[in-house]
């Protein structure tokens, strides 16, 4: 490590373990999903650290690396799903298919509750407009509900979307009561 500093560089493995010990878990967790989807560690070896790391902020490591996905595509993906962790009841999967819509950025399947993070960079013209409202007409269709966040409501006003996603489970949830009553 004394090498390491002296270059002002670290290996990957400890670079996101470290993260995961002192960061925020939503930032944590996007450090943890780029290495992944880079290739730079494995789920194996980040386990393996995360365990072996002193005991402060241990927790913290295991349960980013835990939770860590090489599917997250971006960090704003990394982000929603960091807030959807701490919703109680909501199970989400990264980048489901579901038939006749296709494939959406994360997904309760139990709630069929979709969430989408949209940015403005691919839904910037007329036939991405066509192709989303389509999509999400269909899941609805379906018996989906779909959430639409923004970049910057995922960002920096998380309060609003934990707060949009306690509510929607808590309608959803209520609603499996009464069918199944």
């Amino acid at each position: 490590m004394a090498m390491e500093q002296q270059l002002g560089v670290t290996r990957p493995v400890p670079t996101v373990i470290a993260c995961a010990r002192a960061y925020p878990y939503d930032e944590a967790l996007c450090v943890a999903d780029s290495a992944l989807r880079a290739g730079d560690v494995t789920r194996d070896q980040l386990l393996s650290a995360a365990r072996r790391s002193p005991r402060t902020g241990r927790a913290r490591a295991v349960r980013v690396v835990e939770n860590a996905d090489s599917r997250a595509e971006n960090p704003f993906e990394s982000c929603a799903r960091a807030i959807c962790h701490d919703v109680a009841g909501l199970d989400v999967e990264l980048q489901v298919t579901i038939p006749g819509v296709g494939r959406v950025d994360l997904a309760d399947c139990e709630l069929q509750i979709i969430i989408e993070c949209d940015s403005f960079e691919f839904h910037s013209d007329r036939a991405a407009l066509r192709k989303d409202i389509r999509r999400y007409t269909e899941a609805a269709r379906r018996g989906w509900v779909v959430l639409r966040f923004s970049w910057e409501q995922v960002m920096a006003d998380q309060e609003y979307v934990r707060n949009v996603l306690v509510d929607t489970v808590r309608l959803r949830t209520a609603e499996a009561v009464r069918r199944s009553s």
